[in-house]
């Protein structure tokens, strides 16, 4: 039995009258993927006398663009999504730390946020040399094979970007001229909208140029879409740059995590003390007295320095005193902290910690060995008060 290919299969099937659909059904069910049969419902198409392009045209018997083509383009577009969004929280960060605004401080609204731009640079860090990737394997595909085709949905996708960021432009010229003519134009809102005009802008004419290479064939140099990369990099790195300067390095990071928690631990032996010695009529001899009874447990784990294991300093400094009727201790509990520390400057660095574990007066603190004094009421007629700060 004569074995007939592809192209000659299609071929007696159109002749026998059956629609190119029924025959490309036919080649998908014996195993041919729907690339393939397209091929060669083309080449038998051609060898019954369609016409064939011209060398140089864009028409004609093309290959069809294959999942990973779809995949690929979605992508990008969620990498893309990342990047813009990053990116914009990243400057608006910076901006907010450099040209605060004292009615956005009082609103809770527009304040810096150190953690806005620590996620900001790790998912540009991440996410932007995947997306150049993914971008050069897109053009790539079409750059080496000359007949292929994009599908539609990846044409709807990439027209949808290019209508969000040419509304997003309108939107930002909108908003920066009425705010003009109100008054209120200031150096902070021009920076913040001049940041969406220079992404979005990227965005837009990037893809413009994308659509006239891939889609209208035309011939669009390597080097500009290069030099586009280029300038996101360098807008990219500047904006890394400027945010370690606003927030601070990743080892400063952590050394004022240390502090917080030293801070948040002697808040809380303090009040242990304070406890012990209203429960037992006088001050704990050290803070192992603490940890042998079972009532303060749990201020156990708060008598170490979370970076070195050495215990805080605890010193007596008044055991017993008369303040009328009433009789007052006085203790002092020292650490050793990395950096300057003021409750101010982190409830702005950190709007949304935890309100009971800020360490109270304990967040204002020198680098370096700081300490801090409690006085604490051990009787008065029997009826014991809370402690009193000085």
């Amino acid at each position: 039995m004569e074995k007939h290919t592809p192209a000659q299969f299609v071929v007696d099937r159109l002749k026998m009258g059956i629609s190119q659909s029924e025959v490309k059904q036919n080649l998908v069910a014996v195993g041919w993927n729907d690339e393939d049969a397209d091929v060669a419902i083309s080449s038998a198409l051609l060898s019954l006398g369609a016409p064939a392009p011209e060398v140089g045209t864009r028409m004609g018997a093309r290959k069809a663009s294959s999942t990973l083509d779809v995949v690929l383009n979605l992508f990008s577009f969620i990498l893309l999504g990342m990047i813009a969004t990053a990116l914009g929280v990243l400057y608006f960060e910076i901006i907010n730390k450099w040209f605060p605004d004292p009615l956005a401080y009082r609103n809770g609204m527009g304040n810096f946020s150190t953690t806005g731009v620590k996620y900001a640079i790790a998912s540009l860090i991440v996410a932007f040399p995947i997306y150049i990737l993914v971008v050069r394997q897109w053009f790539r595909r079409f750059r080496e094979d000359a007949e292929r085709v994009e599908s539609k949905l990846t044409k709807w996708l990439t027209y949808l970007v290019l209508l969000i960021t040419s509304v997003t432009i309108v939107g930002d010229l909108i908003a920066t001229i009425f705010s003009f003519l109100q008054g209120e134009l200031s150096p902070r809102f021009v920076l913040k909208a001049l940041t969406i005009l220079v992404i979005a802008g990227t965005i837009f004419g990037f893809y413009v140029l994308e659509r006239r290479k891939i889609q209208y064939g035309q011939d669009i140099p390597r080097r500009i879409f290069q030099n586009v990369g280029w300038g996101m990099l360098i807008v990219i790195l500047l904006g890394i740059i400027l945010g370690f300067m606003a927030s601070g390095s990743p080892k400063t990071e952590r050394m004022r995590g240390f502090d917080a928690q030293r801070a948040g631990d002697l808040s809380q032996l303090a009040g242990c003390i304070n406890n012990f010695t209203v429960e037992r009529k006088q001050l704990p001899e050290s803070l192992a007295s603490l940890e042998t009874s079972t009532n303060y447990q749990y201020c156990a784990s708060r008598v170490v320095d979370p970076e070195t294991g050495v215990p805080y300093e605890y010193r007596v400094i008044e055991a017993e005193r008369k303040n009328g009727m009433v009789t007052e201790a006085v203790f002092e509990l020292c650490a050793t902290f990395s950096l300057l520390g003021a409750k101010e400057e982190m409830q702005r660095s950190q709007p949304y910690a935890y309100p009971t574990s800020d360490g109270g007066k304990w967040n204002t603190h020198d680098a370096g060995r700081s300490c801090d004094q409690e006085i604490t009421v051990i009787q008065d007629g029997g009826v014991p008060f809370p402690m009193q700060k000085i």
